[in-house]
């Protein structure tokens, strides 16, 4: 199996139902007994119509300055030691940049995607011959008045506000994408397309929107974080913000996306079929500040060293993924959809087969917090479990 993760008595947080009966998974105060665990089953094959994994190299690129680092270098620096865009991104091109837009936090936090890398990765895709520019999500939530909540129509908006992704695309003549709609209004599908997963590994199908699929290329721009679900959310688990709420919001739920399968394994295997339906073409990390205070914690914590200063970039998600693990001091076997993404062909997890270039990651690598919040137990790279 070569797995290790989180389990609770044998069963995830996400399998124990909330209050109502909703799936929304062990409330706040539940107790529950972690331990790690090597049981994920038997792995999937390869996925036959997948196209070839890219090369996996992945380009660094990090701030010695703490006061005034130039964050449009970095990426830029990032991308190149990662192969660069030219290969990436064709004249004419309409490109899709999916930042990390959970919910309505102000850019610079460390807990979304930083507005000066997102500018930056735009900018190096126009300079390319893109024709168009879209940033797109499907956020979770947003807060107003002291309460968090999804609301269909505003919370992406509120969360590209807060971002300032609205300043930056009437700057750049740039559109927004809401991924959460798949109608123009509650219940329809005409702006998403159902689409067919031979070898889904949680479900055969997925609505998913049309803009989504149909761009020409389509960037990953996450922001490095731990999780309390997943050990880590990066490139690959940004791709749960691309599942229309139309679809899998369930009716009562504070968060959306929560249709979806939360428990340890399900959650897993969902990435790894969204990412498998539209793979990223191309990833830039955002790890100015790389977050190790989860998801569920306020206010947000940068790890033990402090702000990491750091842009990781590469074409191979699940290459990048995996040294992005490795600045947290995790090791990427025990990260569950890292492991099934290799599995079925999405890129490799392997540290040993990645080539890392440029500044390496010795720089910034901390060693974040195990377990996450008391959930997630990833393994610490480097020693036995």
């Amino acid at each position: 199996m070569g797995l290790t993760a989180l389990a609770a008595d044998g069963c995830a947080p996400g399998l124990q139902p909330g209050p109502t009966g909703s799936g929304l998974g062990a409330m706040p105060g539940q107790a529950a007994r972690y331990r790690l665990t090597r049981d994920w089953g038997p792995l999937p094959p390869r996925a036959p119509d997948l196209r070839p994994a890219p090369p996996p190299i992945v380009g660094t690129a990090h701030a010695e300055d703490p006061q005034s680092p130039d964050i449009a270098r970095l990426v830029r620096d990032a991308v190149e030691q990662a192969g660069g865009f030219s290969r990436i991104v064709r004249p004419g091109d309409r490109v899709l940049i999916k930042p990390n837009l959970v919910t309505n936090a102000r850019s610079g936090t460390g807990f979304t995607t930083d507005i000066r890398v997102a500018e930056a990765v735009a900018r190096l895709a126009l300079d390319a011959g893109a024709r168009t520019v879209v940033f797109a999500e499907g956020s979770a939530s947003a807060t107003a008045g002291g309460v968090t909540t999804y609301r269909r129509g505003a919370t992406t908006s509120a969360a590209f506000a807060a971002g300032g992704f609205v300043a930056l695309a009437r700057r750049l003549d740039a559109e927004l994408l809401d991924l959460n709609e798949a109608g123009r209004e509650p219940g329809g599908r005409e702006l998403a397309r159902e689409v067919p997963l031979a070898h889904g590994l949680r479900r055969p199908a997925y609505w998913l929107s049309k803009a989504f699929l149909d761009a020409d290329r389509v960037i990953s721009v996450p922001v490095l974080k731990n999780h309390e679900y997943t050990g880590v959310t990066l490139a690959l688990k940004n791709w749960i913000g691309v599942a229309p709420a139309d679809v899998y919001h369930p009716p009562g739920a504070r968060v959306a996306k929560w249709g979806l399968d939360h428990s340890l394994h399900g959650l897993a295997r969902h990435i790894v079929d969204l990412v498998m339906l539209r793979p990223p073409d191309y990833v830039v990390m955002d790890a100015l500040v790389g977050i190790d205070s989860g998801v569920t914690v306020y206010p947000y914590r940068p790890g033990p060293r402090g702000p990491m200063r750091a842009v990781l970039a590469g074409a191979d998600p699940v290459a990048v993924d995996t040294i992005g693990c490795l600045t947290m001091g995790y090791a990427p076997a025990t990260i569950g959809h890292l492991v099934l993404a290799e599995a079925v062909g999405l890129g490799v997890a392997d540290p040993g087969r990645i080539q890392v270039r440029g500044a390496g990651i010795a720089p910034f690598r901390q060693d974040f917090q195990i377990p996450v919040n008391g959930r997630y137990v990833p393994g610490r790279h480097g020693e036995r479990s």
